[in-house]
């Protein structure tokens, strides 16, 4: 995880310094699809920068008041991460509708340069934090990067455009260019704040069949029945779950821990579960009123 850190802070300088260079090409090309990259490569600024702070809080041990450990900072960040890709996507189609409606003269040659160099900068960036793309708050960054790449090829070509194009078309090319973008902003947002609510409501991994789960612990020896069966998210890269199972008859003590060793291990060896607590019984409990 500390690796994990240490490209998560590459990836934030990175941005930064994306941010600077597309908002001064943006003033000096008169584009507002250069601004609105740039208030993309901001927010990829602030989600790498959530990112890191929650996976250097994640770091802190398990206490007696958080016996989970910090883990949930990471799914809090990729939320707070979509409510902040809404509010900027908000203001560039605000700002793009107004180019729409009043085109002005913009500068392609420098909408290509910029844009391009934007593109190679956010692949540096994914290529940073691709192999821990199963981690939802990496992944949040990831799309991110990924929606710029995009949004800067979008940019890119619209500079093109610009550059060969005449008349009222080619005048409105790049706030056209901007909407777009922020149409890629749009996307990534409701992918992770709907990924970050899933986990913070406990919901089933959604990767994850419950009735598969049931159906491989009873198929141990020593198992014939699996209910009150739980699972939940910790974090990304966290799950637990939660069960009563009934055995088939009175097993010794050493038997008994036998077979919960036999149902951890492929919880965690087939369903990515690596927190279960199974409540063993020689007949089934009065189910709860919820169920």
């Amino acid at each position: 995880m500390r690796g994990r850190s240490l490209r998560l802070g590459a990836a934030l300088l990175i941005n930064i310094t994306l941010t600077g260079g597309l908002l001064f090409a943006g003033h000096a090309a008169n584009s507002s699809g250069l601004t609105a990259d740039a208030g993309h490569n901001l927010t990829d600024a602030m989600a790498i920068g959530l990112a890191l702070i929650a996976e250097i809080i994640a770091l802190k041990p398990a206490s007696e008041r958080r016996s989970f450990g910090n883990q949930r900072m990471t799914i809090l960040a990729a939320l707070l991460n979509g409510v902040v890709l809404v509010a900027v996507t908000v203001s560039i189609g605000w700002f793009a509708i107004d180019r729409l409606i009043h085109p002005q003269p913009v500068h392609g040659g420098i909408v290509v340069v910029a844009a391009s160099l934007s593109i190679i900068a956010n692949l540096v960036v994914v290529w940073l934090l691709v192999s821990d793309h199963e981690d939802l708050n990496i992944r949040a960054t990831l799309l991110h990067a990924g929606g710029d790449v995009l949004g800067s090829a979008v940019v890119a070509v619209s500079g093109l455009i610009i550059m060969i194009g005449h008349g009222p078309i080619a005048q409105r090319v790049d706030p056209v260019a901007s909407l777009i973008v922020a149409g890629f902003i749009v996307v990534e947002a409701i992918k992770v704040t709907a990924s970050s609510l899933h986990i913070l409501l406990e919901g089933v991994p959604t990767d994850l069949d419950v009735d598969e789960v049931r159906q491989r612990l009873t198929d141990l020896d020593g198992i014939t029945e699996i209910h009150d069966l739980h699972v939940w998210s910790l974090s990304s890269s966290h799950r637990a779950l939660s069960a009563h199972a009934v055995l088939s008859d009175n097993p010794s003590v050493s038997a008994t821990s036998a077979l919960l060793e036999q149902a951890r291990a492929v919880l965690k060896r087939e369903f990515r579960i690596d927190h279960t607590t199974i409540e063993l019984e020689a007949k089934p409990c009065e189910a709860p009123a919820h169920e």
